[in-house]
């Protein structure tokens, strides 16, 4: 039996087919598409028109795929924009009506557990015996999870996300240096918030893990790769010290200039300066050193819950 998850995020789109089997699902067929749904979102309040189109299309696409592959079941979950958008409604209805899918639009605190449950599924035993925190920094909304070993302790959501803030600060090509010192006053904002809700919890041996989009494209162009590979990201470490190179590097280019670096997608060249930068703060508001890569996340929890219901 075939099943499907659709990940309906503020930046990306992201479609997940597997086979169901005693352990979850074993994948199949893995696509992403960038359409920045949530594009203007802070200063309109509303999705817009070209950014719906766009989104509707992947849609179509998607279910397409969907119809070809001969999946039975679609576990479809919409965002940070959908969340927010006073006309996601209507956005929601024209989707169901012309795609058949029908998205539903999680909380933060689901999508937090949704998170959890992919990226956790995808450790190694040794890992998942640790303490851990699971970062997504995604589009329109920064996700965090604590968890002891596949417990999940506490968990949150921050309305701030990369395509928000390259809208609120990034003007200038390249950004500059009054842009950036904004950009960061926030980031640490962020990062401080995360930091007094798990402080209580944390020990030395806590590992910091980054999921979806910020977090891939970062291992992708540390390891300068020329095409995205899901099993050369997943598992990849990055030190502090290396981030920290990385941003220098990418925040004196121009736009062009950022869009030829290896690993790194041309649609996300701006939106890698915000997420470098809060991924940074992350890192030394909870004085550690490095951060481990996860390509697995609110995709596969999704797909491993609807796994689940359908062999009840």
């Amino acid at each position: 039996m075939y099943l499907a998850s659709v990940d309906v995020g503020s930046n990306t789109l992201r479609l997940l087919i597997g086979r169901a089997s005693k352990e979850g699902f074993v994948p199949v067929r893995y696509e992403r598409v960038i359409t920045r749904l949530a594009s203007g979102i802070t200063e309109t309040g509303v999705l817009g028109k070209a950014e719906m189109e766009k989104t509707l299309q992947v849609l179509k696409d998607f279910s397409e795929i969907i119809g070809r592959c001969g999946v039975r079941h679609v576990k479809a979950v919409g965002t940070s924009a959908l969340r927010e958008a006073k006309n996601s409604g209507e956005f929601l209805n024209r989707v169901l009506s012309e795609t058949g899918i029908n998205i539903e639009v999680i909380s933060g605190q689901k999508e937090a557990e949704l998170t959890a449950k992919g990226v956790l599924s995808s450790l190694p035993l040794d890992k998942k015996q640790q303490m851990s925190l699971i970062v997504d920094i995604g589009g329109g909304s920064t996700e965090w999870i604590l968890c002891r070993e596949e417990e999940v302790l506490r968990r949150g959501t921050i309305p701030v996300g990369v395509v928000k803030l390259v809208d609120k600060y990034i003007k200038s090509d390249p950004p500059s240096k009054e842009e950036i010192q904004g950009l960061g006053v926030e980031a640490e904002g962020v990062a401080e918030t995360v930091k007094k809700n798990v402080i209580a919890y944390t020990d030395s041996d806590m590992i910091l893990i980054g999921t979806a989009g910020t977090a891939t494209t970062l291992a992708a162009i540390d390891l300068e790769l020329e095409d995205y590979s899901r099993e050369k990201v997943h598992g990849h470490e990055i030190s502090l010290d290396r981030l920290k190179e990385l941003f220098f590097m990418l925040v004196s280019l121009s736009l062009k200039d950022r869009s030829n670096v290896k690993g790194l997608e041309p649609e996300r060249a701006d939106l890698i300066i915000p997420g470098i930068l809060l991924t940074i703060k992350l890192i030394e508001a909870l004085n550690g050193r490095n951060i481990l890569i996860s390509d697995h996340g609110l995709l596969e929890g999704a797909l491993l819950t609807l796994s689940m219901e359908v062999q009840k």
